[in-house]
């Protein structure tokens, strides 16, 4: 990357800093009466990865509930199916709501990436600033901090606490605004095109993509498998 260093850096969450802890989905789900194994819950993000634009949830204030109510144990449905869980069709849809139920009560997706932590040591090092710019359920703070990542941050964006989700360039302008900064000073990393790449792009903010799997290859903006990766390259040339 030769595009100088920004003043700051957006993260998504989900996907980019935290994945799926298959070993708190497993015993919810277990609970539920479903058995299956945790590792092959996390090996379904692969899966899951190519088929998430069908659970891109709420693009405004107005309809996350509705749309998050519908999605959430969808999604969890659809996990349990790609990790082979043991149980009826009827088991698998209690036990995806069991999970989703969980979720809004404690964030499941708290397994911290491979390289995330050093990667936001670097980036606040090297005197960047950092915020997450999340789509979630009101909870995405209290993981962070549980999880040791929120001593990195200036500031969380929950789209459930502020009002605006992804892709609305307005979470990310308040953003922005937050930490002091123009758009074309930040850079926001995800993994989602249609939310954070999009989104980004319209409040004038220049994107990088989280595509471990080149799943989109097309993409017009750069991509790298993961946070280390990208941090690695934005830093190796200032």
């Amino acid at each position: 990357m030769n595009s100088g260093r920004p003043r700051a850096v957006l993260l998504d969450a989900g996907f980019t800093l935290t994945f799926c802890d298959g070993t708190s989905i497993a015993a919810v789900a277990r609970d539920a009466g479903v058995l299956v194994a945790a590792q092959a819950l996390e090996d379904a993000e692969a899966p899951l990865r190519r088929e998430i634009s069908s659970y891109v949830w709420a693009t405004t204030a107005t309809d996350q509930s509705e749309s998050k109510r519908k999605s959430g144990p969808a999604f969890y449905r659809r996990m349990l199916e790609l990790a082979h869980a043991a149980g009826t069709s009827n088991d698998l849809d209690i036990a995806a709501a069991a999970i989703w139920s969980q979720h809004l009560r404690r964030n499941l997706w708290r397994r911290v990436g491979w390289g995330v932590d050093a990667a936001m040591t670097r980036l606040r090092a090297a005197g960047i600033k950092l915020a997450v710019v999340s789509n979630s359920e009101g909870t995405i703070e209290a993981m962070l901090e549980e999880v040791g990542l929120r001593r990195h941050l200036d500031a969380v964006f929950d789209s459930w606490v502020v009002g605006v989700a992804k892709p609305d360039p307005g979470i990310f302008k308040l953003a922005l605004a937050h930490l002091g900064v123009t758009e074309k000073q930040a850079i926001m990393v995800g993994d989602t095109p249609a939310v954070d790449i999009v989104g980004a792009q319209a409040a004038g903010v220049k994107a990088i993509l989280i595509d471990p799997y080149d799943l989109h290859p097309a993409a017009e903006v750069p991509r790298f498998t993961d946070l280390a990766a990208f941090v690695q390259a934005l830093l190796a040339d200032q």
